[in-house]
Order: structure tokens, then C-alpha cells, then sequence
């Protein structure tokens, strides 16, 4: 492996450009292979039925790098008619068909819509509908092929017209509110959009477009999305879910104006039309239900762990069945109730890292972006192995001879012993449930003398997260709800029997901030009593980067400025900014920075703003050591492994 030496000024390394400063000792930069991460992931996908009869699943593979792929598969055996790459482009939950059978995508990463007619061999790049919109969530198709398309983070609705050209913007369907997160068009054109994070129903008449509010069902919880529509007859099925996997189903009545049947457990992507029936799984069940009684019939049951996806119809009786990962298909005899799985011939991707940390055996272990999945490098051999069958893990930590892992979505803690062969549901087990307190993303992870503590980020549309303990000596649990009131804790690091955790003043998804300062909260371990809290740098947002010195000093960077706290005195001692960040005009900033001490050379390292860096604590200069750069973690080494999209890195000190 070449070794690249890394002494003073700026080079190109395999794409990305390094600067490293001077030291007694001239640091290295390597660039490893990349972690084994990768999978068939598809969020998104409809049935087209051609001329012939036979069905097609049009779908869209999501990458790290480069660009997504439009691929289309013979719901018969799963092969590969086409596949394409969509420029620019990193994924997608939002696909459809015209009347015609042609394709309308709409992405995210750059908000690019694209639009793909049978047997061209490329699709068209439409560009993004609508400039500032980066994420279209959710499309739809009317009778005379004309396409809409919901976006984040305006939460508005286009039009696109293939036959024009032309885009129209209906903006903004509900004041505040980001994400249109589903779409469907009635017979009579009208178009029904669900949005979120706070969740809404409106109805859009496309010719004037006027916007007409659909008043919710007495007593639901609205901090979550209104993530599926579908008309079905004289009725409009809407499912409420919080996150992809779990919701309620409700029924509306467009003729009488009311919410008539309501159903529970409604656990897939996707609600399909089937005649006078509505088809969904619940847990496994393909379920059929009848609007007008509300009667549920189950039809078959699809076995499978992964996210699953209620495509549409195949030749009429069939009902596709697709896992968001992994490339299984299912067809399931809607009369027989009959399941055939298969999997579609669809490309392995790499996939980003989204946590890095070192495990107790001397490996560095990361998880995948969106599709999950663990992978370990063991420096000592250079070997490296991939594992499948778990989430996206946003943190991780070590604690004696196991790693904890915490899940996205609904906050899901993991013990994982890699002693142990791997078999997940066993090893790595389930240890905590956060999603009973509404939380999501378990950032903040860290050792706090022997207990596992845990900050998080609640879920969408949703204000405050918790602070939970987990003793491994006991197997006793504790969360804290309320520690810092509408904050999320996104940073830790513990010090002399108190854990000190660092806030975003931003919630989950869709909700805007109650407060302008990110805090600082000291918490004793033993008891779980608030000790204090404190602003510890007026203007800062959200604090990530969190670690304590040898003199027992807590040191915090967000994402241009750092603080020393002294808890002796309760004070922060000094401050310095390195950069300007506009907090102003961001929806959110969870974690950004991460911050290591090491003991070995006194110095601070850490990554903000996808720069690598280290600081002098003597007199807080600021030296660029790497970028761009994703992730960031120390070794026990000192060594620092990194990331960028699928690449993987150590810089040697």
C-alpha cells in the first residue's frame, strides 16, 4: 500500500486534497480500501405493465458517489432490462409512471428530475424543478401525463409537463411545514399531497391551484408525516408514520367530507389499489382492506426483517412486494395467496459510512449510510470483514469487551461482542428501545466510566431528546427525558462520575428551534440529577465535538468555534472561532464536529465543516490537517481513521 508523506503544503490525494502541517515527526496519510459496505438499496419503485403484458418494476438504486442508477426488472424473474445512471443524483423514494409507461424520477442530493421513455438508452435530465429545492420526496402521475413532485425544504408542489416543457410551481402547500412526503392524483385530477413533519392533507386542483386544507382525524399525533396517499374510489387512504416502518392507516371519505375506518400496525412503504380493495402489509401480512366497511382481510404473509415496499399490481392479480434493501421481490397471489420471492438483478453499491469508531479488539468498525450494515479494518493485518443484517448505526462506543451500536430510525441500541460469530437478533442483541420517548437518531455515544450513556435527536417534527444509561455490569436501563428542554444531545464526554453533554437547539426533522444557544448540561452519572446547565459560547447552534482534557477540561467545537469549560468553576475559561457559519440559514445542524484528546502529544484533533484538524491548546491556534473529509475517530493508537463518501483513510501522527 502507498504511503503517502505529508510534510507541509497541499497535495491530491486519489481525489481528495490534504494539507498537513509541520511537526518533529512528518505525519502519513494512507488511503486504505474502502470499507467492505455495500448493498441493493431502493427506496423507491412502481409497476409499469407493457403492451405485451408483462410487468416491469421500474427502480432506482441509491450510491455513495457518483450517480444513482434507473434500472428496470421483468417482475417475472427479476432480470435486468435496463440500467441507467441518473447524473447527478444520489437516490430516490420518488418514482412513477405516465400513462404511457414512461418514467418520472425525482431525486435527491441536488433535486434533479428525470424523465425516461421505453427503450431510450439514456434518461433525460430535466434538471431540478424547482432551484433551492434539493429533495423530491414524492411523485405523481395524471391521465394526460403530466407529472407533480413534492420537494424538501420548501415542503412545495410542481407540475411538469412533458409535452411543454414546462414547470409550474404551486409552492408551498402548508405554512412551516418542509416536506410534501407523499403525492397521488384522483380521476377528477385532483392532486392530494401529504406533508410533514407536522403532518397535513391537502388537496390541490391543479388548474387553479387553489389548496384546500383536509381536516385531520380527531386526536391523532401530528408530530409525524403524512407518508402514503391513495385515492381509491370515492376514498383518500392516508398512512401516518413518524418514520418508514410503523404507522396508522386511516380512511377519509371524499364525498362525505369525514375519516370513516381506521387501522393500526400499518408497518409497509406503499399503499396500492386493488379494485374496491386497498393492499399493505402489516408486519408481514399482506393485508387487503375494503374502504367502505373497513373489513381487513389478510391474503398472505411476506418473511423478511428488511423494510418492505407495496409496489403495485403485476398482470392484474399479483401483488409486488420489494425490500428497501437488499434486492428481494416478492409476488404475492392476491386469490391464491400464493408468495414467490426472487431477487432482482440489480448492482451492489458502496456505501457511504455514517459512524466510524474503534471496537475492543482492536478494529475499526463503521456502519453504512441508509442501508447499514457493519464492516471492520483491523490495522494489525489490514484485513478487512463485512457484516449484513443491521441498520444505519449513527453512533457507536466501546465498552470493555463489547461494541454498542445506536440505530437509525427510532433510536434502537445494540450490544455486539465480536468474540462471537455473528448472527444478528443475537449478536449484536437489542439492549434499548428509545422510540417509546419519540426519539430517532442516537448520535452521541460514549463510556462513561464503565456505563454506556447515550445522547439523541428526536423524531421529525418533534423537540428534545434524552439522555439514557445502560449499565452492561447489571443490564439496568435509565432515560432522562427533559434534561435540556427542546435541545437535542448531540455530544458527550464524561469526567469524574458526570457525563457532560453538549446540544443542537434543533429537534428532529421539520420543527424549528425554541431557543438560539446550544447548551452545556452536567449530569451525575450515579444519580441522574441535572447538576447545572450553562451557555458555554454565546451564538453557537449546536455543539458536537465534545471530549475532556488531562486537567479534567471540558473542551466543545460546533462548527467554526471552540470552548474550555473548567468544571471547578463552572466557567468557560477561553473561546476562539476559527470561521463564520450562518446558522441563520440552515434547517438543522445535528452533528458536524467531532473532537479528540489525545494524551500522547497534548494536542486536540477534530473535523468541522469537513475539515481535519488539530489545535494547540496552549494558545488555540488552528492548524488544517485534511480535507474534505465525512467522519472522523481516534484509535487508542492516536491514529485517525476517516472517511469521505466510500473512501477510507488513517492519518499517522
Amino acid at each position: 500500500m502507498r504511503r503517502v508523506r505529508a510534510l507541509l503544503g497541499v497535495l491530491l490525494l486519489f481525489g481528495v486534497t490534504a494539507a498537513v502541517a509541520p511537526s518533529a515527526s512528518a505525519a502519513t496519510l494512507e488511503r486504505l480500501p474502502s470499507l467492505p459496505l455495500s448493498s441493493v438499496t431502493t427506496p423507491g419503485g412502481t409497476v409499469v405493465e407493457r403492451p405485451d403484458g408483462v410487468s416491469y418494476l421500474y427502480t432506482v438504486s441509491t450510491v455513495a458517489s457518483g450517480s444513482a442508477l434507473f434500472s428496470v426488472i421483468d417482475t417475472r424473474d427479476g432480470s435486468r432490462e435496463y440500467e441507467l445512471p441518473l447524473p447527478g443524483a444520489l437516490g430516490t423514494w420518488a418514482v412513477t409512471a405516465g400513462p404511457d409507461g414512461s418514467a418520472f424520477i425525482g431525486s435527491y442530493s441536488s433535486g434533479k428530475a428525470f424523465h425516461w421513455t421505453w427503450g431510450a438508452s439514456s434518461v433525460t435530465d430535466l434538471g431540478t424543478p424547482l432551484p433551492g429545492e434539493t429533495f423530491i420526496w414524492s411523485v405523481a402521475a395524471d391521465r394526460e401525463g403530466r407529472f407533480y413532485g413534492g420537494t424538501s425544504p420548501g415542503g412545495r408542489l410542481f407540475q411538469y409537463d412533458p409535452a411543454t416543457k414546462n414547470v409550474r410551481d404551486y409552492g408551498r402547500l402548508v405554512a412551516g411545514e418542509q416536506y410534501v412526503r407523499s403525492l397521488d392524483v384522483a380521476p377528477d385530477g385532483t392532486v392530494y399531497a401529504g406533508v410533514g413533519a407536522h403532518a397535513n392533507v391537502v388537496a390541490v386542483d391543479p388548474g387553479t391551484g387553489d389548496k384546500k386544507p383536509i381536516a385531520l382525524p380527531a386526536g391523532l399525533d401530528t408530530d409525524q408525516y403524512a407518508y402514503d396517499v391513495r385515492v381509491i374510489g370515492r376514498y383518500l387512504a392516508v398512512r401516518f408514520a413518524a418514520s418508514a416502518s410503523a404507522g396508522e392507516l386511516w380512511v377519509y371519505d371524499l364525498a362525505k367530507g369525514a375519516w370513516t375506518h381506521h387501522v393500526t400496525g400499518v408497518s409497509s412503504v406503499g399503499l396500492v389499489a386493488h379494485g374496491n380493495r386497498l393492499l399493505f402489509l402489516r408486519g408481514g401480512d399482506v393485508t387487503a382492506l375494503d374502504p367502505r366497511t373497513g373489513s381487513l382481510q389478510k391474503i398472505a404473509v411476506v418473511e423478511s426483517a428488511m423494510l418492505l415496499h407495496a409496489v403495485g399490481l403485476v398482470s392484474g392479480n399479483d401483488l409486488l412486494v420489494k425490500a428497501n434493501t437488499g434486492g428481494m421481490l416478492w409476488r404475492v397471489g392476491l386469490r391464491s395467496g400464493r408468495v414467490e420471492s426472487f431477487r432482482a438483478d440489480l448492482s451492489e453499491q458502496p456505501t457511504a459510512p455514517e459512524s466510524l469508531a474503534p471496537g475492543p479488539d482492536g478494529k475499526i468498525y463503521g456502519s453504512g449510510y441508509l442501508s447499514g450494515g457493519l464492516a471492520s479494518y483491523d490495522p494489525a493485518t489490514g484485513a478487512m470483514v463485512g457484516y449484513k443484517g443491521v441498520g444505519q448505526m449513527e453512533g457507536m462506543v466501546t465498552i470493555g469487551d463489547k461494541l454498542y451500536m445506536g440505530e437509525y430510525p427510532r433510536a434502537q441500541i445494540y450490544e455486539y461482542d465480536p468474540a462471537e460469530p455473528w448472527a444478528p437478533g443475537t449478536n449484536p442483541r437489542r439492549i434499548m428501545d428509545l422510540s417509546g420517548q419519540r426519539q430517532d437518531r442516537p448520535f452521541a455515544m460514549i463510556n462513561a466510566g464503565g456505563v454506556l450513556a447515550i445522547g439523541t435527536v428526536p423524531s421529525s417534527g418533534v423537540l428534545g431528546g434524552v439522555l439514557a444509561f445502560y449499565d452492561p455490569s447489571t443490564g439496568k436501563s435509565r432515560v432522562l427525558d427533559d434534561v435540556v428542554p427542546t435541545h437535542s444531545i448531540v455530544g458527550l464526554t464524561h469526567h469524574d462520575g458526570v457525563v457532560y453533554g453538549t446540544t443542537s437547539v434543533w429537534g428532529g426533522s421539520g420543527i424549528g428551534p425554541k431557543e438560539y444557544d446550544a447548551k452545556l448540561v452536567a449530569v451525575d452519572v450515579a444519580t441522574g440529577t441535572v447538576r447545572y446547565t450553562t451557555v458555554p459560547m454565546p451564538g453557537e447552534r449546536s455543539f458536537s465535538g465534545l471530549t475532556t482534557d488531562d486537567k479534567g477540561h471540558i473542551w466543545g467545537y460546533s462548527t467554526c468555534g471552540i470552548f474550555e469549560f473548567d468544571p471547578a468553576t463552572r466557567k468557560t475559561l477561553r473561546t476562539a472561532k476559527y470561521c463564520d457559519y450562518p446558522w441563520d440559514t440552515v434547517n438543522h445542524v445535528w452533528r458536524d464536529a467531532a473532537l479528540f484528546f489525545d494524551p500522547a502529544d497534548g494536542y486536540l484533533y477534530g473535523k468541522a465543516q469537513a475539515k481535519v484538524f488539530r489545535i494547540d491548546r496552549s494558545t488555540l491556534a488552528y492548524t488544517q490537517l485534511v480535507r474534505p473529509i465525512s467522519l472522523l475517530t481516534q484509535a487508542p493508537s492516536g491514529d485517525l481513521y476517516m472517511s469521505r463518501e466510500s473512501m477510507f483513510y488513517v492519518y499517522r501522527k
